[in-house]
């Protein structure tokens, strides 16, 4: 059967790719087999990261979404490089057998990867899991934190320094000199701290 990979995140089709690691992240953590102890949980959980390593991976979102106009959205013309067949998406009588639930070889390929992949996840525990999962989080978060620190460091180490030029080469006007004298070492201070955290991250 066709898998519907949006329903399975609870998205729409017109989706970033920020709102697509986002439900990942929610869902994934949500029916981890460790944390999560209905019936379907295990299956559910490798659906779910199958869904998210076809979707946010832009080539075989496309492809995918190619397959899914056709079969949901009936957009024929659309999908006239493929060529489709009804038995193609039958469930195979033999469950041994690789399911081709894609008209696309690669699509196919990569579903199973990513079946694969969910599975090893299932059998993480859940708080390794979940550092996996947050550490996604945590890097961004540090990446955005660190490139704040060395704009505003600039920003103090040049309106230090211009504060300073234009203060001394203006007479009686103690103002700026002082405000640049202030603004050059807190400038200067936070460039070494973003320096100082790259090198340890």
């Amino acid at each position: 059967m066709f898998p519907d990979y949006y329903k399975i995140l609870g998205l729409s089709l017109n989706v970033s790719k920020e709102e697509i690691k986002k439900a990942y992240r929610k869902l994934a953590l949500e029916f981890h087999p460790d944390r999560n102890k209905s019936a379907d949980a295990h299956e559910k959980f490798i659906e779910i990261n199958e869904a998210y390593l076809i979707l946010y991976d832009d080539e075989a979102r496309a492809k995918y979404d190619n397959e899914y106009n056709y079969h949901f959205l009936n957009q024929k013309e659309e999908c006239s490089d493929f060529n489709y067949s009804n038995e193609r998406y039958r469930e195979p009588e033999n469950t041994n057998k690789r399911e081709a639930r894609f008209n696309d070889d690669d699509l196919n390929d990569w579903s199973t990867k990513a079946k694969r992949q969910g599975a090893e996840y299932a059998r993480m525990a859940f708080e390794d899991f979940s550092k996996l999962v947050l550490g996604f989080v945590k890097e961004t978060g540090f990446q955005l934190g660190n490139t704040l620190l060395i704009f505003f460091g600039l920003i103090l180490t040049i309106g230090g320094c211009g504060n300073i030029v234009i203060g001394l080469s203006t007479s009686g006007e103690m103002g700026n000199p002082i405000f640049g004298i202030i603004m050059l070492p807190i400038g200067i201070l936070l460039w070494r701290a973003a320096n100082k955290n790259w090198e340890k991250h």
